[in-house]
């Protein structure tokens, strides 16, 4: 885990890194909306969760959260949920019905406290409402980001996501032609059925996305970005048309190996 950033006076950001041998780095990223009733937007991974609850404990006494939203159940974005929950007793569980259903198959979900979502509905948090929202890019079928209508928001989940060279807190620390490849290699990496849709199809999702025309982007994966939807969502246009990603294979493997 790195240090929390507070992006504003209700948006903090709990970041760690996760290395990508030979390619640099993932973001991973929680975030905390210091709403009138608190939410914690996911949990991190659970290899950090120990360093995962005490950010989370620097930020904001867990027992002030109010909801805990996952915008879906991979990993990445669950890892201290369990702790989260015992930590946070007054909190609800905010999820799609699938994601919850699939995390019980691993852990007993205390499903009186959970709060079933689709895309378009929304919930209240006090001074602001949540709105789920499908992005126009994911790995789960579960994912559902946020649009938060107090701070112009959009939690895009794995949308948005880049592989960059380094561990930087600010997006402006990245250089524009690497954060465009970077972002283009995970959407084909995160999302490789992107290239089997018809692009014009594509366009009218990120249409969706460009309609909100949120001033920030946070995402899971990628340092929070202030202006810069539509240059995100031009590079996306790309992606349909680019060269499919191809995983690592055993050479590279067995190549890293010997380099550690």
């Amino acid at each position: 885990m790195n240090t929390s950033n507070q992006i504003n006076h209700d948006i903090e950001v709990l970041p760690a890194y996760f290395p990508i041998p030979g390619a640099g780095f993932l973001p991973v990223n929680a975030f905390v909306i210091k709403a009138k009733e608190p939410v914690l937007v996911d949990t991190g991974m659970g290899i950090e969760s120990d360093e995962f609850m005490k950010a989370l404990g620097e930020v904001i006494d867990p027992n002030d959260l109010r909801w805990i939203w996952l915008t879906h159940d991979d990993a990445d974005h669950t890892g201290s949920i369990q702790k989260v929950l015992e930590a946070a007793p007054k909190a609800r569980l905010v999820a799609n019905s699938l994601a919850v259903l699939r995390m019980s198959t691993a852990w007993s979900v205390p499903m009186h406290r959970v709060y079933w979502i689709n895309s378009g509905e929304s919930i209240s948090v006090g001074d602001r409402r949540l709105t789920a929202v499908r992005p126009p890019l994911f790995d789960n079928p579960t994912t559902l980001g946020i649009y938060d209508d107090k701070s112009d928001a959009f939690f895009s989940a794995d949308c948005f996501g880049a592989i960059i060279p380094s561990q930087v807190q600010n997006i402006t620390d990245v250089k524009e032609e690497d954060l465009s490849k970077g972002m283009i290699s995970w959407a084909s990496a995160d999302s490789p059925w992107l290239h089997m849709v018809e692009p014009n199809l594509f366009g009218q999702a990120l249409g969706r996305i460009r309609q909100i025309a949120p001033k920030m982007i946070f995402s899971a994966h990628l340092p929070p970005a202030q202006g810069r939807t539509e240059h995100f969502l031009e590079w996306l246009a790309k992606v349909p048309a680019a060269a499919p990603f191809v995983t690592p294979d055993q050479k590279v493997l067995e190549h890293i190996l010997t380099q550690t």
